[in-house]
């Protein structure tokens, strides 16, 4: 009888989450923004992700994504070192951009919505970062995209605000394995 207790309040816990890794190789950040009505796009070549989860239960799963403001790419040099500068990303002072995700909810099969707080430059905003979770050989992938205002944080301000669009999309895809 007692073993028959056990073995019930045993499987009434919740499952423990098991922390993943970041395959960066096979992992990509990147963002469309108009600059002058023309879309451009770009990326971050370093940033890391750490995350926390059940793949039967992601929604109880933590992540965190923090990423390399000076690894920026545009496209070009000249644009890359812009934008390291404070009217942009300030790079020297705010190194990392950073999201963590205090809740996962789940919002149908294989879709979820983190929910959390973006920072960047020392300012902090919720957000709200829907993607969906499919099975990779061992891992698991998680993919999505959301709309940000790049002036919300201070980002591009002062005679850009005329050149570069305010709204721009961002979009990641994180190969997480165990």
């Amino acid at each position: 009888m007692k073993a028959l207790l056990l073995c019930g309040l045993l499987l009434a816990l919740p499952a423990w989450a098991q922390d993943w890794k970041l395959d960066l190789g096979k992992s990509r950040i990147a963002f469309t923004i108009k600059q002058m009505n023309v879309a451009s796009e770009g990326g971050f070549r370093r940033f890391v992700a750490q995350a926390a989860f059940d793949p039967a239960r992601p929604e109880a799963g933590h992540f965190r994504v923090d990423v390399d403001t000076a690894s920026v790419d545009t496209g070009s040099s000249e644009g890359d070192d812009e934008v390291k500068h404070p009217s942009w990303f300030d790079s020297k002072s705010h190194p990392w951009a950073t999201f963590i995700a205090k809740s996962v909810r789940r919002d149908g099969e294989g879709r979820y919505v983190a929910l959390g707080d973006l920072s960047i430059k020392g300012t902090s905003h919720p957000l709200a970062a829907p993607f969906t979770l499919t099975r990779q050989g061992k891992g698991w992938v998680a993919a999505g995209r959301f709309p940000l205002k790049r002036g919300s944080y201070g980002i591009g301000g002062g005679d850009w605000n005329d050149v570069v669009a305010d709204d721009l999309e961002v979009r990641f895809n994180l190969l997480l394995l165990p």
